[in-house]
């Protein structure tokens, strides 16, 4: 009887512990909102962004043929090195370029953990892209909630190239 009356007392204090409080609703994903443009007002094609040294995650970030004259996406940045790679595939013609950020981990809640929030500090680019410009230098979870035509970066691409 007594082995019963412990057993039962656990259960309860099991199932009463949890609760739907305890979940997480907050956004913990960090995400770079990138538009990317070709000078010129030529329609970007085809589009396929890779990450440099993204094996273990993959390295295929977007695949996109549908034809804009702009195209925006959510892109992640490196948890481990100040500078993120990515080698990009417009209208055929391949580019690279880096992105360098500084990187402070934040509390997001109790329940939710960690997030990284990063700070945009440069860019470095191959020819035929003929400019990236920062325009809000701070990333983190809201980013990607931003309101239409706001980003992190614009990537220009000149349009001989492309």
């Amino acid at each position: 009887m007594r082995y019963y009356l412990i057993v039962i007392s656990l259960l309860v204090i099991l199932f009463g512990s949890c609760n739907d409080g305890n979940r997480c609703y907050d956004s913990v994903d960090t995400l770079m909102v990138t538009t990317l443009s070709l000078n010129g007002f030529k329609d970007i094609k085809t589009l396929i962004i890779k990450g440099i040294n993204r094996n273990d995650v993959g390295d295929t970030l977007v695949i996109d043929l549908t034809s804009t004259l702009t195209k925006s996406y959510p892109l992640p940045l490196s948890l481990s090195a100040d500078s993120t790679g990515f080698v990009l595939n417009v209208n055929g013609a391949t580019d690279t370029m880096y992105i360098r950020h500084s990187m402070i981990i934040k509390l997001i809640s109790e329940f939710c953990g960690f997030a990284p929030n990063y700070v945009l500090s440069g860019s470095g680019f191959s020819s035929g892209i003929d400019s990236v410009k920062i325009t809000d230098a701070k990333v983190n979870t809201q980013s990607i909630v931003k309101k239409t035509n706001d980003q992190n970066i614009i990537i220009y691409f000149s349009s001989s190239a492309h």
